[in-house]
Formats: C-alpha cells, sequence, structure tokens
C-alpha cells in the first residue's frame, strides 16, 4: 500500500505536468492562429482604408463637375474623353488645361502612389474602355461576386512572388458617372467595374513575428513557472505521504509490538503457572525422597549403620543430581526467549549427525538406524537450531527404545512456497487428539509417563522455531510412530 502511494503519486505529478504541457501547447498554438488572423485583418484594414480614400477622392471630383489641370509631361489629354466637348480648354492667360474625371485621377494617383508606395491599386472592369484596366482572374472572380451581391472580396495572394492581401470594392453607377459612361449602356446604380488594393504582408508579419517571439517567451516562462510549481507541490505533498506513512509505521509496529508483549506476557503468565506447578512437583519429589532417606540414616542400629547408608547416600546423590538436571532445563528454558538471533548459513545435516553420534554414544548397547539427508542447510541461528536438533532426534531416540528396529529418519521436503524440515521414528507415537498438547511447556502425554523428561524440550523447540519466524507442527499415531515437521 505505502509503496503503491509514491508511484500513484509520480504517475499524477506526470499526468499534471503532461496537461499542463499540453495547455501551454494548445494556448500558444490558438495564440499562433490569433495573431496570423491578426496580420491578415491589419492588413484588409489597411487595404479598406485605402479603397474607402479612394472611392472619396472619386466622388468629390465627380460632385465638382469634373477637375482641370494644367497640360503637362505627366498629364496628358485623356483619348478616351474626347467626345466630351470641354475636355480642353485654355485660360486667358493661355495655359492649356485638360479634363481630368474620377477615373483618370484614380490612375493617376495610383501611378504616383506605385512611384514610392508599396500598396498597389487599380481600377478593373469586365467592360473597361480602357485595356490596361481590364481585370486580372482574381479580379474577375470579385466583380462576379459582385453581381451576386457580394459588397467586398479579400484575400492573400501571391503577386510578383511576394505575399499580398489583396481587397476590392464595386464602383457604382451615379448620375455624375452618367456623363461620360452613359454612351456605354449603365444606368444609376449599376457596377462599372471595381478598385483593388494590394497590401504587401512581409512588413506586417515582420511585426507579428516579433510579437510572437515575445509572446513565446512569456508561454515558455509560464510553463517554467507551472512545471516549477507542479514539482515543488508533488515533492511537499511525497514529504507529507511518507511522513504520514512512517508514523502509520511506527504506530502499526508499535500496535504490532504490543500485542507481541501481550501475546508474550499472556504466554509468560500461562508457563508460570506451569513453572510454579512443576517445581511444586517434580522437585519436591526429589526433595522429599532426600529428606525421608535421611530420617532412615539417623534411625539406623549401629551395627548396619554403615553399609545402609552407603546406599542411602547414593540414593540422595541421585536425588540431588536429578534436582540439579531440572534446575538446568529450567534455565535453559528460560534464556530462549533472551539475547538476539543471530543468523547465518547452518548446515543442518551436519548438526543432524553430530547429534546423532552423541546419542549413539550415550547408549552404546542400542541397536538403531539414522536416515540423514545430506546436504541440507538453512538460514538462522547455529546455536539455537542445535537445541531443536537435539531435542528432536533425542526424543525420537528416546521413545524408540523400546522398538525391536528403531529408524530415526531427518530430511527436508519441498511444497512449492516453503522448505518443511522433518524429524520421524517409529516409536511409540501419540494420541492424534492429543497432538495440540504437545508443545506446551511441562506438558507430557499419558503414553510417555514411563520415559524420563520435564515436558520442556518441545515447549523450547517451538520457542526456537517461533523466534525464527516459522512454524512447527506434528503427526503421529499411538504405537506407528510420530513425525515432526518445522520451517524457519
Amino acid at each position: 500500500m505505502h509503496e503503491a502511494q509514491p508511484r500513484i503519486l509520480k504517475l499524477y505529478e506526470l499526468s499534471l505536468a503532461t496537461g499542463w504541457t499540453a495547455v501551454i501547447f494548445v494556448l500558444l498554438t490558438l495564440n499562433v492562429l490569433h495573431e496570423r488572423a491578426q496580420t491578415v485583418e491589419m492588413a484588409r484594414i489597411q487595404a479598406r482604408s485605402n479603397f474607402q480614400r479612394d472611392v472619396t477622392y472619386r466622388q468629390w471630383n465627380a460632385s465638382s463637375g469634373s477637375v482641370y489641370l494644367e497640360v503637362s509631361k505627366e498629364i496628358q489629354p485623356n483619348a478616351y474623353l474626347s467626345q466630351v466637348p470641354d475636355r480642353d480648354v485654355t485660360t486667358s492667360t493661355g495655359k492649356k488645361l485638360t479634363l481630368v474625371n474620377p477615373a483618370y485621377m484614380t490612375r493617376l494617383v495610383f501611378d504616383l502612389a506605385a512611384q514610392g508606395q508599396e500598396v498597389k491599386g487599380h481600377i478593373a472592369s469586365l467592360r473597361p474602355l480602357r485595356p490596361q484596366n481590364l481585370s486580372d482572374p482574381w479580379e474577375t472572380d470579385a466583380l462576379q461576386a459582385f453581381a451576386r451581391g457580394e459588397k467586398e472580396v479579400s484575400s492573400v495572394e501571391q503577386m510578383a512572388g511576394a505575399s499580398y492581401l489583396r481587397l476590392m470594392g464595386p464602383l457604382l453607377t451615379t448620375q455624375e458617372c452618367l456623363k461620360c459612361h452613359g454612351k456605354d449602356g449603365y444606368r444609376v446604380g449599376d457596377i462599372r467595374g471595381g478598385i483593388s488594393v494590394a497590401v504587401p504582408m512581409e512588413p506586417l508579419r515582420r511585426i507579428s513575428a516579433q510579437t510572437l517571439a515575445l509572446q513565446a517567451s512569456s508561454f515558455v516562462l509560464l510553463w517554467i513557472a507551472g512545471l516549477a510549481g507542479i514539482l515543488f507541490g508533488a515533492r511537499h505533498l511525497r514529504r507529507t505521504i511518507l511522513e504520514r506513512n512512517r508514523a502509520e509505521l511506527e504506530v502499526a509496529n508499535l500496535n504490532r509490538h504490543l500485542l507481541v508483549l501481550t501475546s508474550d506476557l499472556k504466554a509468560a503468565n500461562q508457563e508460570l503457572e506451569s513453572f510454579c506447578a512443576t517445581v511444586s512437583h517434580d522437585l519436591r519429589s526429589p526433595l522429599m525422597c532426600i529428606d525421608g532417606y535421611c530420617q532412615l540414616i539417623q534411625h539406623l542400629p549401629d551395627d548396619r549403620h554403615l553399609e545402609s547408608c552407603g546406599r542411602f547416600t547414593a540414593v540422595v546423590r541421585d536425588q540431588a543430581r536429578r534436582m540439579g538436571a531440572l534446575i538446568d532445563t529450567f534455565l535453559q528454558f528460560s534464556r530462549i526467549s533472551r539475547g538476539e538471533v543471530a543468523r547465518q548459513a547452518t548446515d543442518l545435516s551436519a548438526i543432524a549427525e553430530e547429534v546423532s553420534a552423541e546419542l549413539r554414544m550415550e547408549s552404546p548397547q542400542r541397536q538403531g538406524e539414522f536416515r540423514i539427508a545430506c546436504g541440507v542447510t538453512a538460514h538462522g541461528d547455529p546455536a539455537l537450531l542445535r537445541v531443536v536438533m537435539q531435542n528432536l532426534l533425542g526424543n525420537a531416540w528416546k521413545y524408540t527404545g523400546k522398538s525391536e528396529h528403531a529408524l530415526i529418519e531427518w530430511g527436508v521436503r519441498g511444497n512449492g512456497e516453503e522448505t518443511v524440515y522433518f524429524v520421524g521414528d517409529n516409536g511409540i507415537g501419540f494420541d492424534r487428539s492429543q497432538g495440540e498438547r504437545m508443545f506446551e511447556p511441562f506438558s507430557r502425554l499419558p503414553n510417555a509417563q514411563g520415559f524420563e523428561g520435564t515436558g520442556i524440550g518441545l515447549a523450547t523447540v517451538k520457542r526456537i522455531i517461533n523466534r525464527h519466524g516459522g512454524r512447527i507442527w506434528c503427526e503421529g499415531e499411538l504405537g506407528r510412530g510420530a513425525a515432526f515437521y518445522f520451517t524457519l
């Protein structure tokens, strides 16, 4: 659970960073598209302004009843106005003037503007009087669109290898226009042609690129600030979660330790009760025996005193040794619960061979077979595991004492998940219903009463196995032997 939380937090952190990056990218993309659209719109506004200015000049010219200018190299009489009676006039001082109608004035203005400006203008018509005013393909499409009711046409086009915003508006026939164009069949309100304006896009795009560079820098700084905030927040949250998990783990460990202490205290109380009962029973018996024989020695006749004292003294010494053995057993059992478990690789087969050899030396007259599996190892405390082997093999050797052919087996079995060690024998066995009592301190089964023992050996084994984090259990049947299994 606690290990999964950092992984989930890392996933959330990565998701937030990815989401924030996507948001910044989308906003930057929208901003670029908007800036490009604004650039086109600025060009369109500039073109529309030029168109309105040209239309205003034409309206002024037409409403003024024509304008006369002095004939010069640049301004020559308009051949397309030859039918106008007053096209050319001479002033009283002898200056020659020529009529400049709105179309002629617009053309002159466009020619002058083309010399010093990049904005281009053109008068276009589908039926021009002047061939140079014939519409190009784009202007033709625009004039046709005006015929369908459009008021303005604009788009970005390529002209002479450069990009321009082209805009065109219609020129409507007015009453003043009929003076020159009435003969062509135009009526008031007819679309006579149009004025197209071309605004270069490159200068505007340079300005837009500078603006976009500044905005992109702002977005990058915003992106970095957002990522820094996400990383800082995730780190703070991770630290908070780790501290909380550490606190929860400490509480869990304290609770677990408390449960262990409670369990140990309960077991200690039970063992203390059993210990007291055993001390009151097992130690009192040799003490009473010693006391009785001492009284006999006091009341012996003099003639039999020395011989009987020798026998009685031997009994007293045996009972004293028995008391000493009991005391040593109690002390050993009490020490098992203290001290650290020093784990290391331990050769259990070698220990089993040593213990079996010691058992044979203690009872050289006995005939028995030990089957010791080779190469069985474990990771545990060698000294404590030797106590386990001494008790299990010692019990097997003891409880096969009445068998015609004693067979004791030591080995290991694997069930795929854990390694199970076992000691089996063909001794007296035990009643299965009594199996749970086998590992209780100072408890002995009814069929074991004829054998020496204190009832502490298997309890000691269980305590050692528990300290190694393992478990122990037994199987058996009366008269058919027993088997003890344990894991580490």
